[in-house]
């Protein structure tokens, strides 16, 4: 009996396609526009930068934050709907740096942040205290 060996055909990788965006969703601006407004003022709400598909039937769209102190920030509210239904949904909203933004630097501690002089004076009074 002779043995036969069959070699299966090498998988693809899967292609993860980009998703569609969904007309219903994309051209929902003045509902997403509608649900910002319920969590800041009108005047806070800047031109619609953008709309992004996130999934099927999941999409983002981006506003100008005109909010003091936020120079480069954008709105989001990401919007879905059920197949087959026409009603769109808020899923989330918020405040997100853009590529512009001025952001905070990443926290450093205190004592990473002193000096040496600062670093001796920081000893010197914690042993004057008692603290260790």
């Amino acid at each position: 009996m002779t043995e036969t060996t069959t070699t299966e055909p090498a998988s693809r990788p899967r292609r993860t396609a980009k998703p569609k965006a969904d007309p219903t969703l994309a051209e929902a601006v003045d509902f997403a526009r509608a649900a910002l407004a319920e969590i800041t003022d009108v005047s806070q709400i800047g031109a619609h930068l953008s709309v992004s598909a996130e999934a099927d039937r999941l999409l983002t769209h981006r506003f100008a934050a005109d909010k003091p102190g936020y120079r480069g920030w954008e709105w989001f509210v990401t919007v879905a709907r059920a197949p087959r239904s026409k009603t769109v949904t808020v899923c989330e909203l918020g405040l997100l740096p853009g590529e512009d933004a001025l952001i905070a630097p990443e926290w450093v501690p205190w004592l990473e942040r002193m000096n040496d002089e600062e670093k001796e004076a920081h000893r010197v009074e914690q042993a004057e205290s008692g603290e260790d």
